[in-house]
């Protein structure tokens, strides 16, 4: 892949990149509003939008002080390939979780090497610890709440919690760090939550009886929205490996 991308000077392969990712992102939202009934259809185009991140991200130049950084984003965005093949076209929403949540565990120790890169192993056994403590206190809740706890809801939660700080984090990194790298990560890790919260309301009748007008339009703008989001978030996280790190 590299030997194929030798001739092709980087500004031209970040222009081709979002170039294809366009017309496949208005590809799929032109039949999610207009054409519903070909959702197969629809979900290939978007399989094949987060393949490209990924593809994408394997041309990022290797620079040795950045080298650790980028393996950790390709890899994230391998398990976010893997992820989405569980749960776009196999229907394996466990699994599906269960990788997701890697995702967001190297996206975690993605940060935490921004920003504690001397004591990066104190500090992830911290966020792992504040992580895991947390999704006990609302499995708890759930508890006394007499919500029975599925193994896709255990899940759920233990994934949800891990997006949500690490959102919090992405922005407490711009702030602490003030270079594009972060901001750039921030601004595709808040897409990334905006999505998932979609895809918690799309859910919400599975597990809630819910009637209403208001909510027969929240879940159909949720279907739409949630990929409205997804798509510009992955591809943010993908540029974020390539940014400079200045404060432009």
């Amino acid at each position: 892949m590299n030997i194929l991308s030798k001739g092709i000077k980087p500004s031209i392969q970040l222009k081709i990149f979002l170039l294809i990712e366009l017309v496949l992102y208005f590809g799929f939202m032109f039949l999610d509003l207009f054409r519903s009934h070909e959702y197969i259809l629809s979900s290939r185009i978007k399989f094949a939008g987060v393949v490209l991140c990924f593809l994408y991200a394997l041309f990022l130049d290797k620079n040795i002080n950045l080298k650790l950084d980028v393996n950790i984003l390709r890899l994230a965005l391998l398990f976010t390939v893997i992820s989405d093949l569980f749960i776009l076209i196999l229907d394996y929403y466990s699994l599906g979780l269960i990788t997701f949540s890697i995702v967001q565990l190297l996206y975690l120790v993605r940060m935490v090497l921004w920003t504690k890169p001397e004591n990066w192993k104190i500090g992830i056994l911290k966020k792992v610890v504040r992580n895991v403590s947390l999704v006990l206190i609302v499995l708890i809740v759930l508890v006394f709440t007499q919500v029975k706890l599925e193994t896709l809801i255990v899940l759920s939660s233990f994934y949800f919690v891990s997006i949500f700080l690490n959102v919090i984090d992405s922005i407490k990194s711009t702030i602490v760090l003030k270079d594009t790298r972060s901001m750039v990560f921030a601004c595709g890790m808040i897409l990334f939550l905006l999505c998932d919260i979609n895809v918690g309301l799309f859910n919400l009748g599975d597990f809630i009886l819910i009637d209403g007008a208001w909510f027969r339009k929240l879940y159909s703008f949720s279907s739409i929205a949630m990929w409205m989001f997804y798509l510009p978030s992955q591809v943010l996280i993908t540029l974020s490996g390539k940014v400079k790190l200045d404060k432009d």
